[in-house]
Order: C-alpha cells, then sequence, then structure tokens
C-alpha cells in the first residue's frame, strides 16, 4: 500500500506541472544524475516529454534511490 500511495503522489505531482515546468524538471534530474550539458539535457526532455513514464522514473529514482553522477566535472576538476 506505501508504494503504491508513493506511485500515486509522484503521478499526481508529475501531473499538476506545467509543460516547462516537467521539461524545467527532467533537466535537473538528467543533470544530477549523468554528465551531460543544459543543452543536452534540454533536447533529450523535449524529445521525451511525451513518455511521462520516464520523467515518472527519474522522479521516483532520485527519491527512492539516487545513485551518484558517474562523472562529476567539479571532482575532476579538484583532483
Amino acid at each position: 500500500m506505501l508504494k503504491n500511495s508513493k506511485v500515486n503522489n509522484i503521478t499526481f505531482f508529475l501531473n499538476s506541472l506545467s509543460y516547462w515546468q516537467a521539461i524545467n524538471l527532467y533537466i535537473t534530474l538528467l543533470q544530477s544524475k549523468e554528465d551531460i550539458s543544459f543543452a543536452e539535457a534540454k533536447k533529450e526532455a523535449i524529445l521525451n516529454y511525451s513518455e511521462p513514464k520516464k520523467l515518472h522514473y527519474l522522479l521516483e529514482e532520485a527519491l527512492n534511490s539516487p545513485n551518484p553522477k558517474t562523472c562529476s566535472t567539479y571532482q575532476t576538476q579538484r583532483e
């Protein structure tokens, strides 16, 4: 029941977003997960907007089991 509640909350939240809010969230989630430029993330977000399950998955993953970026630019510059 708890898992269904979380899924429903995520779905409800995503359904409440405007187009640009969803795109910006997608961009933010992609950039937090991957070493990707803003332009690349925006292009991917716009291309995948018609597939809401992808955004749902990214948000659910970020909330429940976030994985660090595979290569952080900040860490690379400091080493």
